[in-house]
């Protein structure tokens, strides 16, 4: 049972990660083109998908982030 959810979350951090490169703006993406992260995403899946959180996308601006005060 314990495999199975594995499975999950590693299908789930694909999964995000994925959708998550394909509707960033180009501005946001650091280092690599957008299509250099989706081949990464695509072939590496697990490497792929913490490189693209970690390193892949800059913060949103912070007008654009909402206060919660």
């Amino acid at each position: 049972m314990t495999v199975y959810a594995i499975y999950v979350i590693i299908a789930a951090l694909y999964v995000y990660a994925l959708l998550d490169c394909i509707r960033t703006p180009a501005v946001r993406i650091r280092m690599l083109p957008k299509v250099g992260w989706l081949l990464i995403v695509v072939l590496v899946p697990v490497l792929g998908a913490i490189g693209w959180q970690n390193l892949g996308k800059r913060s949103a601006p912070a007008e654009s982030r909402s206060s919660t005060a």
